[in-house]
């Protein structure tokens, strides 16, 4: 009698094919809308190709790069978008840490308050900015109120410098601290209340629990909130769009409502895909380095 054959086992590619089948959809769909345009970019940034079509694109070089570099409002650009990131991110950050730590607490009307914080972020941007378009107005806005009352004349927030710059910035922060907040607390809420039972009977006052016990324990959520929050305000557009327009010459313009006005205002595309790939690096380093500086800090555990 003939011994028994084990079956053949099938390949370790037939066993993938039905993972294959259901990535298929989502990858031609980033390659069609990212991965392609992507590309483009790179190649559109080594030419002086027009947007409106005029006259077909021919190779420059690096000609974009080291112009880019020479354009004083370039570097003037770059150094708004500094400002802007090194100001709205943290504090944004710092006000929504604070704010979750708050909630905690037992507060009445604690959901209505919350919502309200958190209104903004989910409100069209569009909106939000024709309002605080209307309170930022000298005749009659609500943020001249004060001024008036220390006998000031009222200030045109959006149209002078450097008050153009703050109000793009405190529009930034208002409609980003509620998110912010939401993400602290849902990371607070893992965190077993029995840390802070046993920080209370060792002595530890609420200032202490907060700073010794509340902030490691979030680090990771800090981690994702500093990244995803670099990457939001380097592509800041739609409320300098509304509020400002970039203006006044140019003092509140970032790097990519700069990209935005060479492209589509000068037709200049040479320069505003060279400008977007800088852009693009720039977001990439920044990333790195944060992912790398959270990554050096030791894990809690929670349970």
């Amino acid at each position: 009698m003939a011994a028994h054959q084990p079956a053949k086992a099938k390949p370790r590619r037939a066993a993938w094919a039905p993972g294959y089948v259901f990535i298929t959809p989502t990858t031609v769909l980033l390659t069609l809308f990212y991965l392609y345009p992507l590309v483009r970019t790179i190649i559109y940034s080594f030419t002086n190709w027009n947007p409106a079509g005029f006259r077909a694109p021919h190779g420059v070089g690096f000609t974009n790069y080291i112009n880019l570099f020479h354009d004083d409002t370039f570097l003037m650009a770059f150094r708004t978008t500094l400002i802007f990131v090194v100001i709205v991110v943290p504090v944004a950050m710092a006000s929504g840490l604070l704010l979750a730590a708050l909630m905690r607490t037992p507060l009445r009307g604690r959901t209505a308050l919350r919502t309200l914080i958190f209104l903004p972020f989910i409100a069209p941007t569009v909106g939000s900015a024709l309002i605080f378009t209307y309170l930022a107005t000298p005749f009659g806005g609500l943020f001249n109120i004060p001024v008036r009352l220390f006998g000031h004349a009222a200030i045109p927030f959006l149209t002078t410098a450097p008050w153009s710059l703050v109000a793009v910035i405190i529009f930034s922060i208002w409609t980003q601290v509620g998110y912010t907040m939401i993400i602290y607390s849902s990371a607070m809420s893992v965190i077993p209340t029995s840390y802070y039972e046993a920080a209370t009977m060792d002595g530890a006052n609420s200032f202490r629990q907060f700073f010794y016990l509340t902030v490691p324990l979030v680090n990771p959520t800090t981690a994702f909130l500093s990244v995803t929050g670099t990457l939001t305000a380097l592509q800041a557009f739609t409320q300098i769009q509304i509020l400002t327009r970039g203006g006044p010459t140019g003092q509140s313009t970032t790097l990519l409502y700069w990209v935005y006005q060479q492209g589509f205002v000068t037709f200049n595309g040479g320069a505003a895909t060279a400008g977007a790939v800088v852009l693009l690096v720039i977001g990439l380093i920044v990333a790195t380095v944060q992912l790398r500086f959270f990554g050096r800090r030791e894990p809690v555990d929670l349970q």
